[in-house]
C-alpha cells in the first residue's frame, strides 16, 4: 500500500459506489491496492453493483487497458480529494445566481438561424414538453373552454413565439378562478393573459392541450392563471424580433 496516502477524509459513500460501479472490479482492486482492503467498508461502501461494468465491458478496447489502469490509480490515490463531502455541501450552498443582469440571456438557438416560420413551429412542439408553462391571450371562449395563441415558453428556457400562430386549447374542466391583481374574482374575457402548464402536446396536429390547476407543474402553480403583462420573462420583453446580428449586439454577445 502506498504510504503517502492523503490525510483521511470524510468520502461520499454514493459517488465511491458509483464510481465503482462504472469502473467495475478492476477499480476495485487499484482501491484495495492504495488503500487497503478495508477502507471500502469503512466508508460504508457495501453494495456494489458491476453490471453497468458488464455493459460497458463489451465496448472496452484491450489496447487501452494500461490507460484504464493509470485512471483507476489515479482516482483511487486522489479519492480524499474527488470524493471528499465537502465538495458537495459547498455545491448545494451556492446556487448560482439567478438575478437579473448577472449573466446575460441567451436567444433560443433559432434566432441564429434562418428559419422560416413553419420550421421554427414545428421545432418549438417538438421540444414542448408536458409540466412546461406557457404564456398565452385568450383568443376565443366557448362552452368547452379557451382558445388561446401561445406568446412564450416560461421557465428557465424562455422564449418567445408571439410571431407565430401556435395555438393552444384549455378545457373547462382544466379552469381556475379568474383573480386580478387585487383579488377580486372576474371572468375570463377575450385577450386577457393566461399562464398555463402544458399537459399533452401533439407536433404533427400543431396541438397543446394546457391547463391552470397545476397537476405537473407544481413549482408555478401560483403563477397559473389569469397573467399580468408586467410579469412576462425578461427575454419576451426583450424579444422584438431582432435579427441576429441585432441580438448579438443586443445581448453582449461580443
Amino acid at each position: 500500500m502506498n504510504m503517502e496516502m492523503e490525510p483521511p477524509s470524510n468520502l461520499d459513500s454514493d459517488l465511491v459506489t458509483r464510481s465503482l460501479n462504472f469502473h467495475g472490479q478492476l477499480l476495485q482492486k487499484a482501491w484495495e491496492a492504495e488503500r487497503g482492503e478495508g477502507d471500502l467498508q469503512k466508508h460504508n461502501v457495501n453494495n456494489l453493483d458491476f453490471g453497468i461494468y458488464s455493459q460497458r465491458q463489451k465496448h472496452l478496447s484491450f489496447q487501452d487497458r494500461g490507460k484504464r489502469l493509470k485512471l483507476h490509480q489515479f482516482i483511487s490515490k486522489r479519492a480524499n480529494v474527488l470524493f471528499d463531502t465537502s465538495l458537495i455541501e459547498k455545491d448545494k450552498a451556492s446556487p448560482p445566481a439567478s438575478e437579473p443582469g448577472h449573466y446575460a440571456l441567451l436567444p433560443a438557438f433559432e434566432t441564429f438561424l434562418n428559419l422560416d416560420k413553419t420550421s421554427r413551429t414545428q421545432h418549438f412542439l417538438q421540444c414542448l414538453r408536458p409540466k412546461d408553462v406557457i404564456i398565452s391571450s385568450i383568443t376565443h371562449k366557448a362552452n368547452s373552454g379557451l382558445s388561446l395563441k401561445v406568446l412564450c415558453l416560461d421557465g428557465e428556457c424562455a422564449r418567445s413565439v408571439s410571431d407565430l400562430n401556435i395555438k393552444a386549447f384549455c378545457p373547462t374542466s382544466n379552469l381556475i378562478s379568474a383573480v386580478d391583481k387585487k383579488n377580486i374574482p372576474r371572468t375570463f374575457m377575450l385577450n386577457d393573459l393566461v399562464c398555463c402548464e402544458v399537459l399533452e402536446v401533439i407536433p404533427d396536429s400543431e396541438k397543446i392541450i394546457c391547463g391552470m390547476k397545476g397537476v405537473h407543474a407544481s413549482d408555478h402553480k401560483a403563477r397559473l392563471g389569469l397573467f399580468h403583462s408586467d410579469e412576462f420573462p425578461e427575454v419576451y420583453n426583450n424579444a422584438v424580433i431582432l435579427t441576429a446580428e441585432e441580438c448579438i449586439d443586443y445581448c453582449g454577445y461580443c
